[in-house]
């Protein structure tokens, strides 16, 4: 986990997750600390292999212990709930990946998982934390 704080104008970079072979499970990346910033980049670097892509979660926790998942509304049905669904990003090509997320929360992760079959994949993740 990190230990460094960010700060008014300070970019912080870490390697949650070094290049390696993707399974057909969700596999979390190891878990850093976002306190001080309201931005986050994923640098993502992302060989297909065999698989049919992959999918990635955004996990957020206030403790380490409790993770809480994205979610968008996906259905506004006539008697005014709406309904949540989970998010999970889509990869379907080799290539390099900048994902830019708002954030507020204390602890991140990405899980990530192949899709259909994890042979020859190779997923590689960057976090660049900021306040700005």
């Amino acid at each position: 986990m990190a230990t460094s704080l960010v700060t008014e104008n300070n970019l912080v970079s870490e390697i949650i997750r070094a290049a390696s072979a993707l399974t057909t499970s969700y596999v979390s990346s190891r878990v850093i600390n976002i306190q001080g910033a309201n931005q986050v980049q994923l640098l993502v670097s992302f060989t297909k292999g065999n698989s049919a892509g992959c999918r990635l979660k955004i996990e957020y926790s206030e403790d380490q212990t409790t993770w809480y998942q994205e979610s968008m509304v996906s259905e506004f049905p006539s008697a005014n709930d709406v309904k949540h669904t989970l998010v999970t990003r889509k990869i379907e090509d080799t290539g390099n990946y900048v994902l830019s997320i708002p954030v507020s929360a204390s602890f991140f992760r990405v899980s990530a998982q192949a899709i259909m079959s994890g042979d020859n994949t190779s997923l590689s993740i960057l976090v660049i934390m900021a306040h700005i």
